[in-house]
């Protein structure tokens, strides 16, 4: 393999490919990105078993195609720091070589065929295309997703299509985020579990680029293709938990509707206050009146928002960072949180995005 290419371009394949690339790992290779040259193209690849993503991208010109596997930190870090605008990459054998103005680069490589490559081209159940509204509803569901690998169901995002609706749900059991979507009615019913992870790297591909998307769930493994970008990813295996049931369906006790910035701006402020592993704020609703109170061991504070409030009085509290993450899911001018009593779960939706809900559970007052 041997080719010329710009600084720019090789940087920022690079960089996007290397996302997918572990810090460390007990299998090296995994450690390295594949490099492949060929019809005018670099193409580059980085793997962690579970996620895969490979960037193309225009070389000035291919003189031998092939494909080398480089280890990925130094690779990004000497491109980096090179100042010539050009360089050169030829590999053959157990080492490739990085030329440009005044110096080269030796660096040991692995095989190629110990890479190991998730099949893209794997056969698929479903295919979709997709606008960048897509990007909104993953923005408007990720940070629902849980972090504990030891539950791994819960670190993903439930995907369904049912009668041309696309549905996207995530909890990590405290909170729940589901977005709505229209989408070109499926030949079968979809359920799968994404990795949260991969489907982060899914919506800062779209919000960088801004390109249409399409979607292959398979069996197994889900591939999503924009521009010239290609993330592929394990399914996660197991049922995800039943969260419509959890939905209250009954009619609220106490609704609060209003400007959505003036109740996040009060909340950021209540949440200085709030210390601790658990932040708690109050919501207090008394006669049409709605506050927020926050107390710790650094002071308090009470603020009156000037927010509609119509049902039963309400003393209710809340973990500061979920309410928060449940109002800034989505942009809009006005919101309305329909409250269930001081111990259920609280609705929270945005006017300008009718396909999201949010739920947040309550802290007990103690």
């Amino acid at each position: 393999m041997h080719f010329r290419i710009t600084k720019e371009n090789f940087l920022t394949a690079i960089n996007t490919a290397i996302r997918a690339v572990p810090s460390r790992s007990p299998l090296p290779v995994t450690t390295a990105l594949l490099l492949r040259a060929v019809n005018g193209q670099v193409e580059i690849t980085g793997s962690d078993l579970e996620l895969m993503i490979r960037c193309s991208t225009p070389a000035r010109e291919v003189y031998r195609e092939g494909e080398a596997v480089i280890p990925a930190r130094q690779l990004a870090e000497i491109v980096r720091r090179i100042t010539d605008t050009e360089m050169e990459l030829e590999a053959a054998g157990p080492n490739a070589i990085l030329t440009y103005e005044g110096g080269e680069v030796q660096l040991a490589a692995f095989l190629p065929d110990e890479f190991p490559l998730l099949g893209s081209e794997a056969t698929a159940e479903e295919v979709l295309e997709l606008g960048t509204d897509f990007r909104d509803a993953l923005r408007a569901v990720l940070y629902a997703a849980g972090k504990d690998e030891l539950r791994p169901i819960f670190t993903g995002v439930q995907v369904q299509i049912v009668d041309g609706t696309l549905t996207l749900a995530a909890t990590d059991g405290h909170r729940l985020a589901v977005y709505e979507m229209t989408a070109a009615k499926s030949q079968n019913a979809v359920a799968s579990v994404i990795p949260a992870k991969a489907l982060r790297e899914v919506e800062r591909v779209l919000s960088q680029t801004g390109g249409g998307l399409t979607v292959s769930i398979g069996a197994n493994q889900a591939c999503f293709r924009v521009d010239s970008i290609e993330v592929v990813t394990r399914l996660i295996e197991g049922r995800f938990p039943e969260w419509r049931g959890a939905v209250p369906q009954g009619p609220p006790i106490t609704v609060v509707k209003g400007s959505l910035s003036q109740l996040v701006s009060a909340l950021e402020r209540a949440q200085v206050l709030a210390a601790g592993e658990t932040p708690t704020v109050i919501i207090k609703v008394t006669g049409g009146t709605v506050t927020v109170e926050a107390q710790s061991e650094y002071g308090g504070m009470r603020e009156t928002l000037p927010l509609e409030a119509t049902g039963d009085d309400l003393e209710i509290a809340f973990n500061a960072g979920y309410l928060l993450e449940a109002l800034r899911a989505t942009t809009g001018s006005a919101v309305e949180i329909a409250f269930s009593g001081k111990i259920g779960p609280a609705l929270v939706r945005v006017s300008e995005a009718p396909g999201y809900l949010g739920l947040v559970l309550p802290l007990r007052l103690v």
